[in-house]
């Protein structure tokens, strides 16, 4: 059972001494507006593969990736042995120097779009995708600065910060943001969105500098579009040339069944964002695309301390090694199945199930309601006792994300189902 500490806002679980101490001292020192809500607010001691084990010795399936980063799962002995390969001897920071590290890391990264994307020409390092993000719009920005205004798919998200946070969500304090809608719940015919497109062309003529669109929407709730919506959006952009950027920082690195999402919807961006799951783990982001975007800022423009820093680039190497040499992607896909299959059947088994919507290996379950939705998220975590299935705090109030590492087994998944289907028949 969950409580609420007498002295403290710490989250608290009945038999959990160990975990308890340690969130009462986390309270004490750092502000709760460092993490978002999760009502089990798991408390680790180690990870390995698929697992987690807490710091009171229960043992939880990961459903989440840590939030989606971790694609290869925790601990992978390979990537580990390659990332310190890779990164032997190198400083941790390489600001204003070069070390070869990262010329490979950036060949090879574009060298993976190649053939998928021949835009693919040119790329900036960032420390985090928010980071990334501001960058790709920089690019756009600074290769048209005649035009002012600045397109993004409502509901997305991309930050908190700077042009991150004006382009997420609804509105914006932004006074050149402008908002297009994106399939969602509502059931409305193509030309509804190729219309509201053309009258923005119409209203901002040769003033648009870029559209900016997730490939799905996660934050708010796990929507995945029918492919003709960024075909036509693609096509919108080229017609007004307007800068197409592709927000995958949640998305890359065979989440939605292909390497990159773009292939997915069977588009060429010209700016695609990379975060989260390139590194598995290191801090690391990158903007891939035209090379006359990129090349549109000049010395310093792009710059910070972290970014494109050996070590972040040793990881990205060993990723790519990894995928190659273990079929990442074959064994993302057939996992794909299997949870796809076993997640389609829970509102047939739990009332409060409404709807199951995703693809690859990123699912949203929608849940009747918040208080239902944290119970879920609860019970997951307390699962038999000694096992348990670590979910995230709902998205959107309601919506539980299915996000676990691509190399889950059919083992672990059939594990993780019989775990949340008992622990949820307590609801």
């Amino acid at each position: 059972m969950a409580t609420q500490a007498a002295t403290s806002i710490s989250i608290q679980h009945d038999g959990e001494p160990k975990a308890n101490a340690i969130r009462e001292r986390l309270d004490a020192v750092v502000g709760k507006g460092q993490r978002t809500y999760t009502p089990s607010q798991v408390t680790v001691k180690s990870a390995k593969g698929s697992y987690l084990w807490t710091v009171d010795d229960r043992k939880l399936v990961d459903f989440t990736s840590g939030v989606l980063v971790a694609n290869l799962g925790h601990d992978h002995p390979r990537f580990e042995e390659l990332c310190r390969e890779y990164a032997d001897g190198l400083p941790r920071n390489a600001y204003n120097m070069v070390a070869e590290i990262e010329v490979i890391a950036a060949e090879r990264l574009l060298k993976s779009m190649a053939a998928t994307n021949p835009k693919a020409e040119k790329l900036f390092w960032a420390a985090s995708g928010s980071e990334g993000i501001q960058k790709a719009m920089w690019a756009a920005q600074h290769k048209a600065p005649e035009r002012q205004i600045l397109l993004a798919t409502r509901y997305g998200f991309h930050g908190k910060k700077g042009l991150a946070g004006d382009v997420t969500g609804a509105e914006s304090l932004n006074p050149n943001v402008r908002f297009v809608s994106f399939p969602m719940k509502e059931e409305k015919p193509q030309s509804f969105y190729q219309d509201e497109l053309d009258a923005f062309a119409e209203e901002f003529d040769g003033q648009i500098a870029l559209l900016i669109t997730e490939p799905y929407l996660g934050a708010a709730g796990s929507f995945h579009p029918p492919k003709w919506y960024h075909q036509m959006l693609q096509a919108w952009c080229e017609q007004h040339g307007v800068v197409l950027i592709f927000d995958e920082v949640q998305a890359c690195h065979g989440r939605t069944g292909n390497m990159y999402a773009y292939e997915s919807y069977e588009v060429q961006p010209d700016l695609v964002v990379l975060g989260k799951g390139i590194a598995n783990g290191e801090p690391a982001a990158a903007v891939i695309g035209r090379a006359d975007l990129i090349d549109a800022m000049g010395y310093g423009e792009a710059s910070d301390t972290f970014s494109g820093n050996p070590r972040a680039c040793a990881a990205i190497c060993a990723v790519l090694d990894v995928f190659e040499e273990e079929g990442v992607i074959d064994k993302a896909r057939a996992a794909a199945r299997d949870i796809g299959e076993r997640l389609c059947a829970l509102p047939d088994a739990f009332p409060f199930v409404k709807t199951v919507r995703g693809e690859g290996l990123v699912y949203g379950i929608e849940i009747e309601n918040a208080e239902l939705a944290n119970r879920c998220v609860l019970e997951a975590y307390y699962g038999t006792g000694d096992a348990g299935v670590h979910l995230l705090g709902p998205l959107a109030g309601t919506v539980l994300r299915v996000s676990p590492p691509l190399l889950i087994s059919e083992s672990e998944i059939a594990e993780a189902f019989a775990i949340i289907e008992q622990a949820w028949a307590r609801i």
